[in-house]
């Protein structure tokens, strides 16, 4: 983490109160956490773009569903045997 700094943010506070409850932080931690996460997501989703530019994943062992219908028909496949 980077040096820690003081922001005037404009916040609901019963949310962010909330937040840190579920999280079992302070509110300042919570805020901190939740901004990690916006960023590591926004990795995430450049990482799947530039997947999908350069064709996306190969189904090297034959395993992933093309449709739902064909996704359907495996599981149905799975279960009867």
């Amino acid at each position: 983490m980077g040096k820690l700094a003081r922001k005037n943010l404009v916040l609901d506070p019963e949310r962010v109160r909330e937040l840190a409850r579920r999280r079992g932080t302070s509110e300042s931690e919570a805020v901190r956490q939740v901004i990690d996460f916006a960023l590591a997501a926004e990795e995430i989703v450049e990482a799947f773009d530039e997947l999908a530019a350069r064709g996306g994943v190969d189904d090297v062992f034959g395993k992933l569903p093309v449709d739902r219908a064909d996704r359907e028909h495996d599981l149905t496949e799975r279960e009867a045997s």
